[in-house]
């Protein structure tokens, strides 16, 4: 039996001073194996510690991490982690040295850093632990991979940035796709096929029931703060998993 946490919620924000993707980091405790799926960006390091630290567990309890893609949004903490197996597609270790070149989202130091971890290189089919299984999901990138946990009308599926938020299931495609229009499409309708529960990359869990979606938890809305040396200060809150676009300016292979 896999008990399924979210350490960090996913979500993103786009501004007229850029974008902030922020992950969702989910932990499944499955027997002795504690695994965390995706490890979040640097600007969450501290937040992630205190999430484990909640847990009373440290970064060298987890003993393995998956890493559904190596955009720097959901890998760039990997390194806390020096006890784990670290799980990747072949491919997508392949794609992170040569992306597509509209692809800048790719942490490209991040394929040498974690070659020398215990890296363990996955893809479709492949068991994890009892009850924890890997399906290839392409498209945003070349090599993503989501996780599936538990059996039957039970099965979870993790879905990275193949499925970014609640709305990829009206649009049938990720909002962001770097690789290829097609692979997206297949991808989001294999995952569609797998389960009804879903953890996105980028939004809140959620069921989906016929063609209700019913969140399940996690914030409905962010507060940004802003401050300045002359003690000017500003905040603002928006509500989470507005309907989202897609981005189809970067979907041709190189």
């Amino acid at each position: 039996m896999a008990d399924l946490e979210v350490l960090t919620y996913g979500f993103a924000l786009t501004t007229d001073q850029g974008a902030f993707g922020y992950s969702t980091n989910s932990l499944l405790t499955v027997g002795n194996h504690r695994i965390l799926v995706d490890t979040g960006p640097a600007s969450r390091r501290t937040l992630l510690y205190k999430a484990l630290q909640s847990r009373h567990l440290t970064p060298d309890d987890i003993d393995i991490v998956i890493l559904t893609h190596l955009h720097w949004d959901h890998c760039q903490n990997t390194d806390l982690f020096r006890n784990a197996r670290i799980l990747l597609h072949p491919t997508e270790m392949d794609y992170s040295k040569n992306p597509n070149r509209h692809d800048y989202t790719v942490a490209r130091y991040m394929a040498d850093h974690i070659s020398k971890m215990k890296l363990e290189l996955v893809s479709d089919g492949d068991k994890v632990v009892d009850g924890v299984s890997i399906i290839d999901t392409p498209g945003h990138t070349k090599g993503h991979i989501s996780v599936v946990v538990g059996n039957g009308a039970d099965r979870v599926l993790l879905a990275g940035d193949a499925m970014p938020d609640a709305g990829t299931v009206s649009r049938g495609m990720p909002y962001n796709i770097f690789w290829d229009v097609k692979d997206a499409k297949e991808s989001v309708e294999k995952i569609l096929d797998t389960s009804k529960v879903f953890y996105p990359g980028h939004d809140r869990p959620f069921r989906l029931a016929g063609e209700e979606i019913s969140y399940l938890h996690g914030p409905e809305h962010i507060e940004v703060f802003n401050s300045t040396e002359g003690g000017g200060t500003a905040s603002l809150t928006f509500t989470v998993n507005a309907v989202r676009k897609v981005n189809i300016d970067t979907v041709q292979k190189a």
